[in-house]
């Protein structure tokens, strides 16, 4: 056995860079323009198809997309102008001039041996027919365009999927419908649930990105029913619990396809846990994760990113021997700050010697300490103030957190039947000051993790749920009464981040959004009155971290970590776990 060490990397991409740089398709390249292709029930889409120049066969990635085929980097759904401008900064990114939206770029596929297949989604653009609503029915065109895809005479047969964001979305759901020539797909950072990842969190209805995610989607939807296109965020805010069942996940434990799954630390409102979920429920024995805690664009589209999509695909469509079968299958980069990542491969996710450390909350010192303290005390906020109630520990040396956190509170509303609580994992360096780190859509000014509640949504899925990441059951109202206090479980979107000894890790809880992101925002609280947390003595209220080891043996021949022998159970912790899925609630 050996031993791995970490070994600080230095993003060179300068603090609020923008940079978008377009290059034309080599010469070789044949392009076909609005090539038509008949789905089952005899509506015709419409494809651009980029490929090779000659006659040998090569495998096809393709897409669908909503966003239009033909649309180049002026008339994408972001601006990415704009976006620089509100202080969000998409770094380095260089495309070919004929790349859709988070689309595969054809520049760089076509020359490396595949043709790249962009469709334009039913009733969008250049495509026939009525748009679908419901993304199982959307996925069951873009199974045919897979299929169609397979059966030309330049191509081998093998076909795959790629893509990031919605793109990513759809492959999910396209793989659940098994066309028997999908032989591979990598779906980068895309949401797999998308009421729990993206239109309520924790219950609160998210009302600027799902808002901005049906406009984009509806931009070149020739749809004449334009009052359900306008509608519709509306039913969404409104009636979050309904839509529930119009937008469920797919059967990940049905899906055996190979897959490469991307997912970022830094995109934790929209896609995070639904590229978390989908790798871990994933039925296929050969699926890999990808993490990283950079900028989404540039990640995807650099040539970090790119080489180990092409080795996957290399491996799995054009069949390959080049050792990708043996490479482990959780990459997992940890961010120390804005800039700086260190980076290891693991078996699996969650890591398999991770412990899960409880810190109980005690607001007589302000502190997150390892006993629960003996007298019981409380904090009380006036959220329409924005107050914030903050708890803080120090490590005496270097931690690492990976995975799922959870935080548990003994909350009270007075004068309300309901609260929405906000809460943020935040670095804190030695000498007091706040450690930075990359949000949504190059956001520069992202804390660690996030997570959110609505009280009466407080009831936990007991199938969705584990002991270190609890899962709302939608479905469930419990409004609070006069004087009541409630237990509830906070999920806490995974991360990996790295904490230096003498930095600290600081839990704020309030009700408002902790960043001043544009466009991921909860507009719709219902906060009034004083919100009162409870601590100590009867009250378990703590955060539970997911802590791994800083240095860790490893396996000689591969490289891999070797998991602890004995890892700790979750049932020898000091926590009554059964409450959590046996939940009584007490009124005091």
């Amino acid at each position: 056995m050996g031993s791995w060490k970490r070994v600080p990397t230095q993003d060179p991409t300068p603090l609020e860079h923008h940079c978008i740089r377009l290059y034309p398709l080599p010469s070789d390249v044949v392009v076909e323009r609005d090539v038509p292709i008949r789905t089952a029930d005899g509506t015709t889409l419409r494809a651009n198809v980029y490929r090779p120049d000659g006659a040998e066969r090569c495998p096809a990635l393709v897409c669908v997309t909503p966003y239009g085929k033909d649309a180049g980097v002026d008339d994408y759904p972001v601006n990415f102008d704009e976006l620089a401008e509100s202080g969000n900064f998409v770094g380095e990114l260089e495309l070919s001039d004929h790349t859709a939206f988070e689309a595969p770029d054809p520049g760089y596929w076509v020359p490396r041996g595949y043709a790249v297949v962009v469709a334009d989604l039913r009733g969008c653009f250049a495509s026939d027919g009525r748009p679908r609503l419901l993304l199982g029915r959307i996925a069951a065109d873009a199974a045919d365009v897979v299929e169609w895809a397979a059966e030309q005479p330049w191509c081998t047969g093998k076909v795959g999927m790629a893509g990031a964001s919605h793109l990513a979305t759809l492959q999910w759901y396209t793989a659940a419908q098994h066309p028997p020539h999908l032989a591979a797909f990598s779906p980068w950072e895309g949401i797999t649930d998308p009421f729990r990842d993206t239109l309520s969190h924790g219950g609160i209805p998210e009302t600027r990105f799902s808002d901005f995610w049906w406009r984009a989607t509806q931009r070149g939807s020739r749809s004449p029913s334009t009052s359900i296109r306008k509608i519709s965020p509306w039913l969404w805010r409104r009636f979050p619990g309904r839509c529930r069942h119009v937008v469920g996940p797919p059967p990940f434990a049905d899906i055996t396809v190979p897959a490469l799954v991307g997912a970022s630390w830094s995109d934790q409102g929209p896609r995070t846990r639904g590229s978390i979920t989908g790798y871990s429920q994933l039925g296929s024995p050969d699926k890999w994760l990808y993490t990283h805690g950079r900028k989404t664009w540039q990640m995807f589209y650099g040539a970090e990113a790119l080489d180990i999509q092409r080795r996957f695909f290399d491996h799995f469509l054009k069949g390959e021997d080049n050792g990708f079968d043996e490479v482990p299958h959780v990459r997992v980069e940890t961010r120390h700050d804005l800039r700086t990542y260190s980076e290891r491969h693991v078996s699996q996710w969650p890591i398999p010697d991770t412990r899960y450390v409880p810190l109980h909350l005690d607001h007589a010192g302000g502190g997150l300490q390892p006993e629960q303290p003996a007298e019981e005390t409380s904090v009380r906020m006036f959220p329409v103030a924005g107050d914030e109630s903050v708890f803080t520990t120090t490590f005496d040396e270097d931690t690492e957190i990976t995975g799922h956190a959870a935080l548990r509170l003994w909350v009270e509303a007075k004068d309300a039947k309901d609260m929405d609580l906000f809460v943020a994992l935040k670095k804190v360096d030695p000498s007091g000051d706040e450690v930075r780190f990359e949000g949504h859509d190059g956001f520069e000014e992202g804390v660690v993790a996030h997570g959110w509640i609505r009280v009466s949504h407080r009831a936990l899925d007991p199938e969705a749920s584990t002991a270190y990441r609890p899962v709302i059951d939608p479905a469930a109202y419990w409004p609070l009464s006069a004087g009541q206090i409630v237990p509830v479980d906070i999920e806490i979107m995974p991360h990996s981040t790295f904490f230096e000894a003498g930095s600290s890790l600081a839990l704020v809880i309030t009700g408002h959004d902790f960043d001043t992101l544009p466009d991921i925002r909860h507009d719709d609280t219902i906060n009034k009155g004083f919100h009162i947390v409870h601590t100590g003595g009867r009250f378990d209220s703590h955060l539970l971290l997911p802590v791994v080891p800083t240095e860790v043996s490893v396996d000689d021949a591969t490289g891999v970590p070797v998991a602890s022998a004995t890892p700790a159970s979750l049932h020898d912790l000091p926590i009554a776990w059964g409450a959590l899925f046996g939940r009584q609630y007490v009124r005091l």
